[in-house]
């Protein structure tokens, strides 16, 4: 059952997300705001990483032991780390954003693209702190 559900997660995560970024980028199929749109492709990236480690976690799981070697498993655990405060943070940037637009709709114009990129830029460096910081932390514990 957790196979399935895992296969499920993956299968629909790789579809719905590369879907999003060929329409959105490609096609420029959304008709939203310019900033809405560049949030919503970081979070499709992220979640594509976020799959991918849910790909190492299935191989595990159908093997039923860690054949995966150590670099792979610390490599899964702490890319979860990196991705799961991510896509929070994604989350929070675009509620915010939606906020901002309809709380200041004659500043709208003022979100541009490339300040959507800046933030989700100090977003994904501000995210990478955790992950670092667990590693100099535990730096005992992993063996690479």
């Amino acid at each position: 059952c957790l196979i399935s559900f895992n296969l499920f997660v993956i299968l629909s995560s790789f579809l719905g997300d590369s879907i999003i970024l060929v329409a959105s980028i490609r096609y420029d199929a959304f008709k939203l705001h310019k900033a809405i749109v560049t949030i919503m492709q970081h979070m499709a990236v992220c979640d594509l990483l976020n799959s991918f480690n849910t790909v190492l976690f299935l191989v595990t799981l159908i093997s039923e032991r860690n054949n995966l070697g150590s670099f792979l498993c610390n490599f899964q655990s702490y890319s979860r780390y990196y991705t799961y405060p991510a896509s929070f943070y994604f989350t929070a940037a675009l509620t915010s954003i939606k906020l901002l637009i309809v709380q200041y709709p004659m500043h709208a114009r003022l979100w541009t693209k490339t300040k959507a990129h800046i933030v989700c830029g100090i977003i994904w460096i501000c995210s990478l702190a955790i992950p670092i910081l667990c590693l100099v932390i535990d730096k005992d514990d992993v063996q690479f």
